[in-house]
């Protein structure tokens, strides 16, 4: 009579092991997958770039300073709906002028070179619609996470990033803002392989836009290495582009024309790109508000 018994619980004891064990790994999996507490609905993102150029003296004395500028920039992020902004350049001073001019906006940004450099990569976000969950900020170099020259440069160059709440839909994601050497090649080509390595630390899984002037053509390999990453929004539209191809004026020229393109929207593979556009707003006729055309693009994941 205890022979059915034991095989009774031979076999329950079976069975509540390979029921431990698939809840065991059922657990990890779900562990190991990126965080998403969102709602399940698609959320769509206007993500820009826009290099505003810093307030040089030269821009002043050609009629071209920041004081003139300043509005016409805001008015433009403000009339195309533009959500979240890498910016490039502009000092405290000129963050400043555009959280004032646009109350709707907070501002994440860290100093090219630390505490007392004028320009910042600076990421403007719509307050009311996204939550900063974390920042932080690396250099490109050798050694990314201390304030450092990177290579054959002469100053230093980050990238600044923040994490964002889509409040509404509770989902996250990372925003990378950068921007790179202008003319040092190898600063240049170490830095694509380095952001794309910085930024699948940093963000994992999670999904991630990333923005900036990066003074590099879409053939160099620094561009392509970051491509093995992240997809280029201007080849990823799901709509026609609209604008000109080219977003570069040239240092200190608000006349134009654009003559390469070197800023771009990176983002993760599984975003979908809705569309794509450079834009060409000029005020008092014939004047861009900088010497980059900001660039923007409707983003849904």
């Amino acid at each position: 009579m205890k022979k059915p018994t034991s095989i009774i619980f031979l076999l329950f004891k079976s069975i509540m092991i390979l029921g431990w064990l698939f809840t065991s790994s059922a657990c990890k999996s779900i562990r190991n997958q990126p965080v998403d507490n969102a709602t399940g609905k698609p959320v769509h993102i206007k993500v820009s770039t826009f290099n505003i150029r810093y307030n040089a003296n030269a821009d002043v004395e050609s009629g071209n300073g920041w004081d003139i500028r300043k509005k016409p920039v805001a008015d433009l992020i403000k009339r195309h709906g533009f959500e979240i902004v890498g910016t490039q350049e502009g000092d405290k001073n000129q963050l400043a002028d555009l959280q004032q001019l646009m109350p709707e906006f907070a501002i994440t940004s860290y100093p090219y070179g630390g505490k007392g450099d004028l320009h910042n990569c600076a990421i403007l976000y719509k307050k009311g619609r996204f939550e900063l969950l974390d920042q932080g900020v690396f250099w490109l170099s050798e050694t990314p996470n201390e304030p450092s020259i990177g290579w054959d440069a002469t100053d230093r160059r980050i990238c600044n990033w923040a994490k964002f709440k889509e409040k509404k839909s509770g989902k996250e994601f990372f925003y990378f803002n950068v921007h790179f050497y202008w003319r040092l090649e190898i600063a240049k080509r170490e830095s694509g392989p380095l952001m794309a390595k910085m930024m699948k630390e940093i963000a994992g899984e999670s999904p991630v836009i990333c923005v900036g002037d990066f003074n590099s053509e879409a053939h160099t390999p620094q561009i392509k290495a970051i491509k093995s990453y992240l997809k280029d929004a201007f080849e990823a539209t799901e709509q026609p582009r609209k604008g000109i191809v080219n977003t570069n004026l040239g240092g200190g020229n608000f006349l134009g024309p654009a003559t390469n393109r070197i800023d771009y929207i990176f983002i993760s593979k599984h975003i979908k790109v809705k569309d794509y556009e450079v834009f060409s707003d000029r005020y008092n006729t014939d004047r861009y508000p900088s010497d980059h055309l900001p660039v923007a693009s409707n983003i849904m994941f």
